[in-house]
């Protein structure tokens, strides 16, 4: 078995004498897409903060290719982890191309020219997002969904192996959620995802960690975490899976609870 790129060992978190997370252990492997689920406040913010060394753990270890993260310089973490928060602030003297332009910053040293290969870099993560015609636009003329995906594309053109969103199909209409998701999960990186979609979250990534008040209520593959009484547990309102033909996965279904009797099949 190849070795994890990402290993998390009983990591705890304590933030002004609040326990935020608690015993957090996973390992994930090269071009793995792990999706962070659970209800607001649960700590997903939180556990990805740590995964880029925004914050320091309180105890336990996060290891990044097979050393601590903390044993990583600020650069050799750029080069090789992207971050894609939830919502991200423009820069508004900044056009799209731009933006996309600092993510060469980390393979770069001071004063080295931009190639004909970062140009085709950009170029392609423009394509990818769907960002062509709006690469001479200043950031603060974007939607909210525009300046979504031109972070994304930043993200593509920094080329890390490891990619960290934050709820990324934020403020995306149903098209580009689906998109950007497929478009992530082609990339063969070692990607972790906070969604707050479920059925986003079952379609397209690999394995579920089910957070709740800072600890692991479930963690595997979709179809195992997943499961109605866990849902309705943790989420605290009745849920089902309703089996549509032609899917391959169920779709999770949250209903108000004096439905049911109405809704029990």
């Amino acid at each position: 078995m190849p070795s994890p790129v990402l290993q998390v060992k009983d990591l705890n978190l304590q933030l002004a004498q609040r326990q935020i997370l608690r015993h957090i252990n996973f390992s994930l492997s090269k071009g793995r897409m792990l999706g962070v689920v659970g209800p607001n406040g649960a700590g997903k913010s939180s556990l990805l903060k740590l995964l880029h060394g925004e914050l320091l753990p309180t105890s336990g270890q996060i290891w990044l290719k097979n050393r601590p993260l903390q044993a990583h310089t600020r650069r050799e973490l750029a080069q090789q982890v992207a971050v894609v928060v939830q919502s991200p602030v423009p820069v508004f003297s900044l056009t799209t191309e731009q933006l996309l332009m600092m993510g060469l910053v980390p393979h770069k040293r001071w004063l080295d020219p931009t190639t004909s290969e970062d140009r085709q870099h950009i170029e392609q993560a423009l394509l990818k997002t769907g960002l062509i015609s709006l690469r001479a636009k200043t950031l603060d003329s974007l939607s909210g969904g525009e300046l979504q995906r031109a972070f994304i594309a930043r993200a593509l053109v920094q080329n890390a192996r490891v990619l960290l969103l934050d709820e990324p199909t934020n403020h995306l209409d149903v098209h580009y959620q689906h998109q950007i998701l497929n478009l992530i999960k082609q990339l063969g990186l070692t990607i972790v995802c906070c969604l707050h979609d479920l059925n986003l979250a079952a379609s397209y990534c690999d394995d579920i960690l089910l957070l709740n008040e800072g600890q692991v209520c479930g963690l595997g593959p979709a179809d195992q975490v997943l499961q109605p009484d866990l849902l309705s547990a943790v989420f605290r309102q009745p849920c089902r899976l309703i089996q549509q033909p032609g899917l391959t996965r169920p779709i999770i279904h949250f209903y108000p609870a004096e439905h049911g009797a109405m809704h029990a099949d």
